[in-house]
């Protein structure tokens, strides 16, 4: 999927985020992506970093995400998923949400490059993340996103920060060593689409920022979420 159909899909899923997901806590995100993640528990299974993002321990959980980011380039975007659901649940929401857009665009990235010839089938670590990059982003994008909008600058800061940061791609081989890419002559210009059409969601929602404000207020997304705050992650958001 490219960022012209995403930006649509983004801005659909913040607008309908009040009735996505009525029956949960707007503060908790009830998410499962098999094997990956499932909320109940909660249960991960990301690689070296599970044990730590699982933690209900705060000092555990902050330690994690601070050796995670020390790495930054290097995660999958299963890793970082898993990392904005956690943030989201344990308060820093709104480094959540900058984690969820990196999230997003090397779930997308990772769509657009792994070969689509090798994938294998269900149970192939190639089939398996190509599902699970596109699952995770509806399962996961009403709560991030119904929370976020309220403060559409700062996710368009955000944005354009995740913009900024993924102008070259990084070794995918290494990334996922499991899994077949298209040849590496196609992957500045793939990523080159990409990365303008993350700017031109950017552009959209600050278009659209009194638009998409009235209608959460219309259909009752702003008040779903209004009573939610995030706390400040060390060195970050």
């Amino acid at each position: 999927m490219k960022y012209g159909r995403l930006a649509a899909l983004t801005v659909t899923i913040a607008l309908s985020a009040s009735t996505a997901a009525l029956a949960s806590d707007p503060g908790r995100i009830d998410a499962y992506v098999t094997p990956y993640y499932n909320f109940s528990g909660p249960d991960v299974k990301v690689g070296k970093y599970s044990g730590g993002l699982a933690s209900s321990n705060q000092a555990t959980f902050v330690a994690t995400i601070l050796q995670m980011k020390q790495r930054w380039m290097q995660l999958t975007f299963a890793e970082l998923y898993v990392g904005a659901i956690r943030l989201y649940d344990l308060g820093y929401r709104k480094e959540a949400t900058y984690w969820f857009y990196t999230a997003q665009y090397k779930g997308r990235q990772f769509a657009m490059l792994a070969d689509p010839t090798k994938l294998g089938s269900m149970g192939d670590p190639g089939f398996e993340l190509y599902q699970a990059q596109n699952a995770f982003f509806e399962v996961v994008g009403p709560d991030i996103n119904g929370y976020a909008f309220g403060d559409i600058d700062s996710v368009i800061a955000i944005i354009r920060r995740v913009q900024n940061e993924n102008r070259t791609v990084s070794n995918l081989q290494s990334i996922y060593p499991a899994v077949a890419f298209v040849s590496k002559s196609r992957w500045a210009s793939a990523n080159a689409g990409l990365n303008a059409g993350l700017g031109k969601l950017a552009s959209q929602l600050a278009g659209e920022k009194i638009e998409l404000g009235q209608q959460r207020a219309q259909n009752g997304t702003q008040a779903r979420f209004a009573r939610l705050t995030s706390k400040r992650f060390p060195g970050g958001y």
